[in-house]
């Protein structure tokens, strides 16, 4: 035991290390002590709960929960040496340490000026969310119980140094979809109105959640009463610009009414991301430029306090690459360029192709165009496809869609404009040859209708002929099948479209 580094309802949180192997590992001790709580029936009572959650929370493995290593009942903490000398129980959790900061000091970090930093607020309730439907759902149980976290705040999440947002203290999370509890541990304005009568639903860390996206889009603690929730994230003004029917679907998240609540945070993360990433309206009134070819800007610098993810330095390197290379080879190619800086998915186009036609459409006299050519219209902000090479069951294409981006083993996405008149699109997709991961989740719609869904293996790509019947907008995603961040690069081989 190191030191205490913070407290939980009535326990006591502790950093300690544990010796391994001829070194040590940091973990995380949280401590309930009798002598500074309750009379020996209430611990005991308090004891039998601690060892049944701790034992099914064992049970919960998935990034963005907390590993907890074990449980046990012994003395209270003391020095070396002087266990003679105390009394009474204390029952100890042990969990994995996450090394990173509280949400509330990495939102302290922070403002909303920037689009890239409006993005990382959203994906952090994005791995939130995903991760409490997930605990809610019944998945993360063998016997398909859920869990509730029980109190959800600033505190009681971690953000690491690779933006992987972590809820911790899940000691005295409660267990099951309706639990009643004599004991009130909750932490002001973040806890439903239910909590004040010891109850706890998945509806109370719905509302929780409501309060922890309220403290990151405004930067302020949310109302301590819990009627004034809903009103203070209806006046925050990414949401007030809002039209009034997606206003309240937004704030029914803080009803008063469990059941009124929305059962999907990440629906309701959907619904709010496009108010807050989206251009600001000062910039969308500005007079329109004069007409001139789109130069790509240049990219940020980088900030000096915190440390950029691998994946968009190397984009950032990659682009002032490949603008040297057009200083040599002529604007030819600035058609391979789209308005932000990054190269586009045609940017290998043969010389047939008309450059810079960023559609679907094919020239004259043509039947058949390669997916590769097309332009990238949209594409996930974590994870896309990008022309490549890959390798499924030892066959190689040299003309190939290959999943990239710095998570591209948790999910994406990429859509391209067909431009109509393509009737199928050809292609065998797979986890390529050199994956860790064995398997993948793909989903292939057109103008939002789906045309393919399925899981993909190592070894075992499926060829795929798809009927497009004139479609204009093509999106294939991806996802990992286990949602745990393990999915398998994929590869798309000889991708092609046919009248």
């Amino acid at each position: 035991m190191l030191r205490p580094i913070g407290r939980g309802g009535e326990a006591v949180i502790h950093l300690a290390e544990i010796d391994l192997a001829g070194g040590v590992e940091p973990v995380v001790v949280k401590v309930l002590d009798s002598r500074q709580t309750i009379t020996a029936e209430e611990f005991d009572r308090i004891s039998r709960k601690w060892n049944e959650q701790a034992e099914l929370l064992r049970f919960v493995h998935r990034p963005g929960v907390v590993g907890v290593r074990e449980h046990f009942e012994g003395a209270p903490v003391h020095r070396p040496g002087e266990s003679a000398d105390v009394t009474g129980r204390s029952l100890v959790l042990v969990m994995n340490h996450v090394d990173g900061l509280d949400l509330r000091d990495w939102r302290a970090e922070r403002t909303l000026a920037a689009a890239a930093e409006r993005g990382e607020i959203m994906r952090t309730l994005e791995q939130l969310a995903d991760v409490l439907d997930w605990l809610h759902s019944g998945k993360a149980t063998p016997s398909g119980r859920q869990v509730i976290h029980g109190d959800l705040s600033p505190g009681n999440v971690m953000v690491d140094a690779h933006g992987q947002a972590t809820l911790v203290d899940f000691g005295l999370s409660k267990l099951t979809a309706d639990h009643q509890t004599a004991e009130i541990w909750f932490t002001p304005g973040y806890a439903a109105p239910e909590v004040f009568d010891g109850k706890r639903t998945p509806g109370t860390d719905r509302y929780a959640f409501g309060a922890i996206a309220y403290f990151l889009l405004s930067g302020q603690s949310p109302p301590a009463a819990p009627g004034l929730l809903a009103d203070a994230i209806a006046a925050l003004p990414q949401i007030a610009a809002l039209d009034g029917e997606r206003r309240a679907r937004i704030t029914a998240l803080c009803s008063a009414d469990p059941e009124q609540r929305p059962s999907s945070l990440t629906a309701w993360v959907r619904d709010v991301r496009g108010a807050v990433v989206s251009v600001p309206r000062d910039v969308q009134d500005a007079p329109p430029m004069p007409s001139a070819p789109p130069l790509p800007p240049a990219p940020p610098p980088p900030s000096p306090s915190r440390k950029r993810r691998r994946g968009p330095v190397l984009s950032a390197v990659a682009g002032v690459l490949v603008l040297a290379a057009l200083s040599v080879i002529g604007v030819r190619l600035l058609g391979d360029t789209d308005g932000d800086g990054s190269k586009q998915a045609g940017g290998d186009r043969p010389a047939a192709q008309p450059s810079g036609s960023g559609s679907g459409s094919a020239p004259p006299g043509t039947d058949e165009v390669s997916l590769t050519t097309l332009a990238l219209v949209a594409k996930g902000e974590d994870a896309w496809f990008e022309v490549g090479k890959g390798k499924l069951n030892n066959q190689r294409y040299e003309t190939a869609l290959v999943s990239a981006g710095p998570y591209k083993i948790c999910n994406g996405s990429a859509a391209y404009d067909l431009g109509g008149g393509w009737k199928t699109l050809n292609m065998v997709a797979g986890v390529d040859d050199t994956s860790t991961y064995p398997t993948a989740r793909m989903k292939v719609t057109v103008d939002g209708s789906s045309v393919w869904a399925g899981e993909l293996r190592i070894m075992s790509p499926k060829p795929l002929s798809l009927d497009v019947a004139n479609g204009r907008r093509l999106e294939i995603s991806y996802e990992d099948p286990g949602r745990n961040c393990g999915l398998g690069p994929l590869t798309l081989g000889a991708p092609t479209l046919k009248k």
